[in-house]
């Protein structure tokens, strides 16, 4: 088999939260060919199982490679890699300062210049930047920018630039205001990192940890398949049958709740979409938080109220929401400019009752995995005998449990920690916030005029996000929105969006090729929409 398809199955299998399997066939691609973005997708792997020093490890592998062959963008990248691995191993100032490099290779800047980064420290040695320092900073940055509104307009930076930059901000913002809780003197106020490593780690030792050896090596030591995925063994069939009584009682209740969830989004907000009947308007309340917001009082749900969790930080006080027939619309303004690679963190699906598209809730062993991520290490935490028969309320403790109060900002797997439980929205003390009364930005007055871009009319730039479309409206919109990711598509996602929107009538539309090819799509109309065959 050669090294491209094993890599590429082995990227699959990360994707799947197959961790164990998917750094095997990365390692047996890397023996072969020494790619730097598979090194990068082994980091991510490795990371998930708990391995921060050898997703380090890779990820340095990463940058010495896309170093000699002069690729900034991979370079980039394999800096990201870093800071995430840094953060995880409590080295802060280190973790600021390689985020720091990639921020500056994103601008252009000398692969090998002397910016001086490591030597910002005291006499004592500790690293002397701070959080504001680099928000203050990085506001300036932002404001010359929309200074520059022709350029912004015409596309003046690339798109794969502007993410890599906010996800090193982001990584330097959690980095530098984790220091800060540091006592002066602390190991992760100390900078121990080079900007290019000289030790290289040698594939071969890394990948013969995890290639099946031959028979004729008995006394290889092997790793256990559970500490390479980053789960504990089942300490015994009865404790595998309660984890499996657990998860078949968990899902049989969570089934019925389901939420239908669609959204889109730009580079500066989210709107999402929860297609639910007969919402109280008058009652209803939004309670925003940066990373978290709760809605109710909504109909079929155990609580009374969804909570949806954020994958990246928003502007809380900018929140927007319509309450209509058929649906709950939301608009969310991103804290940092930038695409996001999806609407929630990765372990949400498991626990809340959103349904994005065909995604499912999790499998048996992402739920006992983040079951114990969060301390359970038993399924006795999770027994029914507190409750007899009253199945609602073993199911509302459940997810108090399962439902963590804050994620770390883009994809950062935090360590396991306790968290508050989580309380059911009460609409009677949680403060609508709608288009009539939502709280103005006071930091930035500005950003309540109308988009900087080319116009020829004389009133000057029409601000679209002022108007308030009325319910049945049908704006030309949404087809212009359709018609431009069709042009801008790669063949891939065309025959995705062709196969899923003629197979289902129109009433399903994917991107995802490898999706696509594999299922095929029935009619599914909107709720309170009845499909009919055209000669009936």
């Amino acid at each position: 088999m050669s090294a491209n398809i094993l890599a590429n199955e082995g990227v699959s299998l990360v994707k799947a939260s197959k961790y164990a399997e998917g750094i095997e066939k990365l390692s047996q691609a890397l023996k072969a060919q020494p790619a730097p973005v598979w090194f990068l997708e082994r980091s991510k792997a490795y990371l998930r199982t708990n391995e921060v020093q050898r997703a380090l490890n890779d990820a340095e592998q990463a940058l010495s490679i896309a170093f000699e062959r002069a690729n900034r963008d991979l370079m980039a990248d394999a800096q990201i890699r870093r800071a995430i691995a840094l953060f995880r191993l409590d080295r802060y100032a280190d973790a600021d300062i390689c985020a720091f490099w990639a921020i500056r290779l994103v601008e252009g800047a000398r692969a090998s210049e002397d910016d001086g980064q490591q030597n910002k420290v005291n006499e004592n040695g500790d690293y002397t930047v701070t959080a504001k320092e680099v928000q203050d900073a990085n506001q300036a940055a932002e404001a010359s920018k929309k200074n520059d509104g022709l350029s912004a307009a015409m596309g003046g930076e690339r798109s794969k630039s502007t993410t890599v930059r906010n996800l090193a901000f982001s990584w330097r913002i959690q980095a530098l205001t984790k220091m800060d809780q540091l006592e002066a003197g602390a190991p992760g106020r100390k900078v121990n990192v080079a900007r290019y490593p000289k030790t290289k780690v040698q594939v071969e030792e890394v990948d013969n940890l995890h290639v099946d050896e031959p028979a004729e090596e008995p006394n290889k030591p092997k790793i256990p398949a559970h500490i390479l995925s980053g789960l504990h063994p089942e300490p015994s069939d009865s404790g595998s049958w309660a984890w499996d009584d657990v998860w078949r009682e968990f899902r049989a209740e969570h089934a019925k709740h389901d939420i239908r969830t669609d959204f889109y989004q730009n580079d500066t907000t989210l709107n999402v979409s929860f297609f639910v009947k007969n919402v109280p308007k008058d009652e209803f309340r939004v309670d925003a938080q940066e990373q978290r917001v709760t809605l109710g009082p909504i109909p079929n749900t155990p609580s009374g109220s969804l909570t949806l969790h954020l994958l990246d930080k928003i502007r809380p006080a900018d929140t927007t929401h319509t309450v209509k027939s058929m649906k709950v619309e939301l608009v969310l303004r991103k804290a940092i400019p930038g695409k996001w690679g999806a609407l929630r963190p990765p372990t949400a699906s498991i626990f809340d009752n959103i349904t994005i598209g065909q995604a499912s809730h999790g499998t048996r062993d992402e739920f006992i995995g983040h079951a114990r991520s969060l301390g359970y290490d038993s399924p006795s935490s999770f027994s029914k005998n507190a409750f007899g028969d009253d199945t609602r309320a073993w199911y509302l403790a459940l997810l108090d449990k399962l439902s963590p109060v804050t994620y770390d900002t883009v994809n950062a797997p935090a360590a396991p920690q306790s968290t508050p439980d989580a309380t059911p929205l009460k609409p009677s003390t949680v403060e609508a916030v709608t288009k009539e009364n939502a709280t103005p930005n006071t930091a930035a007055p500005a950003s309540s005029a109308g988009p900087s871009y080319p116009t020829s009319s004389k009133s000057g730039p029409k601000n679209w996000d002022a108007i308030d479309l009325d319910e049945d409206d049908n704006p030309e919109g949404v087809d212009d929105f359709f018609k431009k990711l069709y042009k801008d598509a790669d063949p891939d996602m065309r025959r995705a969006m062709m196969k899923s929107y003629v197979e289902s009538n129109g009433t399903s539309l994917s991107t995802s090729w490898e999706e696509a090819s594999k299922k095929s799509y029935t009619t599914s109309p909107p709720d309170g929409v009845e499909a009919k065959k055209w000669d009936k």
